[in-house]
């Protein structure tokens, strides 16, 4: 099976002619899902979620999406604090998932917050009680895919250096569950990274690029990846000259 990651759209301070671009783009590839990971939005304004779903509503097939930091309202403070994805939810509730195809079961994670009580609040945090509830709820005859917004630890060469909270307790649950996929955005910079565990266990943790003009060190880009009995491939598509090229090829064993 195969599907699309894309991740940090950011309407608000989108890149149209990126966005066009990888609309056509999967309008065209025939991939059987898209899972986007978080900031669909660049100030969590209703004008921007709208954006965002008249968006998702012309990319084919099953989606899933899951919540960034960007999609809490940023000058609503009361509702950051109280109901910081409320705005999120009347826009995107139909693709919480979990979303089964072709024998993956893919899930979200919200490691986005609206406030918490450290200096900067777009960092992750995770909920290992949420985690545990999808790794309890695994099924022996589907594979398990998670998606969420903030990568559980920093990729490594990452212009930005994310901080987590119980991101490394998440990782080594994860090492030993048997899942071997984790997609999540945040950083604006394509990545795979296997993280291993005891005994040669593992995940492989794959970052998308953005489709905004909030650039970090790379061009706008998104992850096709594939599945099939014996291997998983990444192949990081980067936008150049106007249109994307394959930027890189990863293969690994299943």
């Amino acid at each position: 099976m195969k599907f699309i990651q894309f991740s940090d759209i950011h309407f608000g301070a989108e890149d149209p002619a990126a966005i066009e671009a990888a609309t056509d783009f999967a309008q065209t590839e025939n991939a059987d899902a898209t899972i986007i990971c978080g900031d669909l939005t660049q100030r969590g304004k209703q004008s921007e979620f709208l954006a965002a779903r008249n968006w998702l509503d012309t990319l084919p097939g099953p989606k899933l999406t899951v919540a960034g930091n960007h999609d809490t309202p940023l000058l609503h403070l009361w509702h950051r604090a109280r109901k910081p994805f409320s705005r999120y939810a009347s826009y995107f509730e139909a693709f919480e998932g979990p979303l089964i195809v072709k024998g993956v079961r893919f899930c979200g994670l919200n490691t986005s917050r609206g406030w918490q009580f450290r200096r900067n609040w777009a960092e992750g945090a995770v909920r290992l009680r949420d985690l545990d509830e999808i790794l309890d709820g695994k099924t022996y005859d589907a594979a398990t895919v998670i998606a969420c917004h903030h990568p559980f630890l920093s990729p490594p060469g990452s212009p930005l250096n994310t901080r987590t909270r119980r991101g490394r307790r998440a990782s080594k649950r994860l090492m030993s569950s048997g899942v071997q996929l984790l997609l999540t955005g945040h950083v604006h910079t394509p990545s795979v990274t296997f993280r291993e565990g005891e005994h040669g266990s593992g995940y492989l943790s794959v970052s998308a690029g953005t489709l905004s003009r909030r650039l970090r060190e790379a061009p706008p880009s998104f992850n096709v990846i594939e599945l099939d009995d014996d291997t998983i491939s990444i192949n990081i598509h980067s936008f150049r000259n106007g249109q994307y090229r394959l930027d890189g090829r990863s293969v690994w064993p299943r």
